[in-house]
């Protein structure tokens, strides 16, 4: 009996030894902690040979700072922040995470059909006057109407909960939001005018363009290429379950904090839409194309020193899935 113990014991601290860390920094309230919960339940990552440390974090300022500190090796960010980094002299690198965007949303009551439609209406933003999802929008409507979407609504920019819960009391007409808060929005009847997707479209982005991803210092991945790669194969074999396997969502549905099962459905539907099967040239190119879209609208204010898309932006790897 003894020796079976000692050979157990001998097994565990084994594993333990070949098992390297990697701390995953991310809000405290980021539907990131959804995969990271699900990788963790189903030791993905310890299969992968990751003992991994998800550090929660009360803002995204705080997560970014983290990173600059090497309080943490990886967080989620968008290539916008990756690019201005890069431009200022820091070697940062990102793997897309997801394809979920924004999008315009109005009141059911509202009779709007276009943005047009809401041309001196009451509109919440969140993300501040650099969201994406406003610039592009802003960017779209000089495009199809030759009109600045700035100054004909009248604008609030608030928190995602705050405008979240503006729109269904009916105190603002449309909002700008996440894509989470967005999906419990539409289960609850408030309709969407037009997404990020389709005007990104319509100005000349043909291939989905992914701006949330996973980022980490190039120096830092070349140095640990196994272990980042293993994590990002991790990242992807979890994305799989929560595609393929209805039950894997039970294990997260308390944190995801849906309030019914409409909501919930929602929640599910729309993770899954925003699941980035293929990155390759054509996405890379049309991340270029948003990037100069976004550039022109937002400026300096959003990309810094960054007038284009900086070189080394995009990690290459791919995943191991047959989707």
């Amino acid at each position: 009996m003894k020796f079976i113990f000692i050979i157990m014991l001998s097994t565990l601290i084994i594993n333990a030894q070949t098992l390297e860390k990697l701390r995953i920094g991310v809000l405290s309230y980021g539907t990131v902690n959804w995969e990271l919960k699900i990788m963790q339940i189903n030791k993905i990552a310890q299969k992968n040979g990751i003992d991994l440390e998800v550090v929660k974090l009360a803002s995204k300022n705080a997560v970014s700072i983290a990173l600059q500190a090497k309080a943490v090796d990886v967080i989620v960010s968008d290539y916008i922040w990756v690019s201005r980094q890069r431009a200022s002299g820091y070697d940062y690198t990102f793997y897309p995470y997801s394809k979920a965007t924004g999008g315009v949303y109005v009141n059911a009551s509202l009779n709007a059909k276009t943005l047009e439609d809401l041309e001196s209406k009451s509109l919440g933003i969140a993300g501040g006057p650099v969201s994406k999802t406003w610039l592009i929008t802003r960017a779209y409507t000089k495009f199809k109407y030759k009109k600045d979407f700035s100054s004909a609504v009248k604008k609030t920019f608030a928190s995602p909960p705050i405008l979240y819960k503006k729109v269904l009391d009916g105190s603002i007409d449309a909002s700008i939001n996440f894509w989470h808060y967005n999906a419990k929005l539409e289960a609850q009847g408030v309709k969407k005018l037009i997404s990020a997707k389709q005007m990104l479209n319509e100005m000349g982005v043909k291939n989905d363009t992914v701006l949330l991803g996973w980022v980490f210092s190039t120096k830092f991945a070349e140095k640990n290429k196994k272990l980042i790669n293993n994590f990002l194969q991790s990242s992807y074999e979890s994305k799989k379950l929560l595609n393929s396997s209805p039950t894997q969502w039970n294990n997260i549905r308390k944190s995801m904090k849906a309030k019914s099962n409409k909501v919930f459905a929602a929640l599910v539907k729309g993770y899954k839409e925003g699941i980035p099967k293929q990155f390759g040239e054509k996405e890379i190119q049309a991340a270029k194309k948003t990037f100069d879209i976004l550039y022109k609208e937002g400026g300096s204010k959003l990309t810094g020193k960054s007038k284009v898309l900086q070189d080394g932006t995009f990690w290459e790897f791919t995943p191991n899935i047959i989707w």
